[in-house]
């Protein structure tokens, strides 16, 4: 959110008057963020810690399908499409949410296009609950899930210049298991085979992936082909 306010140019009497109405609040570790079927009424960005995204079909059977990392935004799907929300914000561990009503966002979006343009591009690329399919798909190995979940972390910052990456799991490994529908001694196994083969390195919450574009390439190749490039 502040990126897109930054590269607009927007004047500083327009970025204070969007402050006031920002409300910030803590959430501690299992409490709901925003529930599936509610009304849109803001836009949601995580300040710190680390939220869980699920969506629940007619059955209630629920599928979590993205870990949102600080800094990243949330509910803006709805909140444009003026839906109620799609899916479940639960926080994964302790975090501070800064919220911005909706009439604060539309009126920066009514005043300033290139903010509007940043801000739509964002959306455009925002896949959703498509990427559930990755990751609890009963017909995909546990250990592409595992891997389709690492990948779905990842973020540029994470990686240096050789193309090596880092991550700090935000979630205990039965958490993961929970999270790809698998049982915890498959999770496990998936975590020591990818260890052997050099893939990722999984030490405590660490995890150390050599090569980025190997592991992408390894995904696309264990994969059924429907479920391919579905990582982007």
């Amino acid at each position: 959110m502040r990126e897109h306010i930054r590269s607009s140019n927007m004047p500083p009497t327009d970025v204070q008057a969007l402050d006031k109405t920002i409300v910030v609040r803590g959430f501690s570790r299992g409490e709901k963020i925003f529930a599936q079927g509610a009304v849109a009424s803001g836009l949601y960005c995580l300040r710190s810690g680390h939220a869980l995204l699920w969506h629940a079909d007619a059955f209630n059977y629920k599928t979590a399908f993205r870990v949102v990392e600080p800094g990243e935004m949330m509910g803006y799907r709805s909140l444009f499409g003026e839906d109620p929300h799609v899916a479940t914000a639960q926080a994964l561990t302790a975090c501070d949410v800064c919220y911005y009503p909706k009439e604060a966002v539309l009126e920066l979006i009514d005043q300033h296009p290139k903010f509007a343009r940043r801000f739509f591009r964002t959306l455009a690329r925002d896949r959703g609950p498509k990427d559930a399919l990755v990751l609890r798909g009963q017909h995909i190995p546990v250990r592409v899930r595992l891997v389709n979940l690492l990948l779905l972390m990842l973020s540029s910052d994470m990686c240096d210049r050789n193309g090596a990456g880092v991550i700090q799991l935000p979630m205990l490994r039965r958490d993961i298991a929970a999270l790809l529908a698998a049982r915890p001694e498959s999770v496990a196994r998936a975590i020591k085979e990818l260890g052997e083969d050099g893939l990722a390195v999984f030490t405590g919450r660490t995890v150390a992936i050599p090569d980025v574009d190997a592991l992408y390439q390894h995904c696309n190749q264990e994969q059924p082909a429907e479920a391919q490039t579905a990582v982007p």
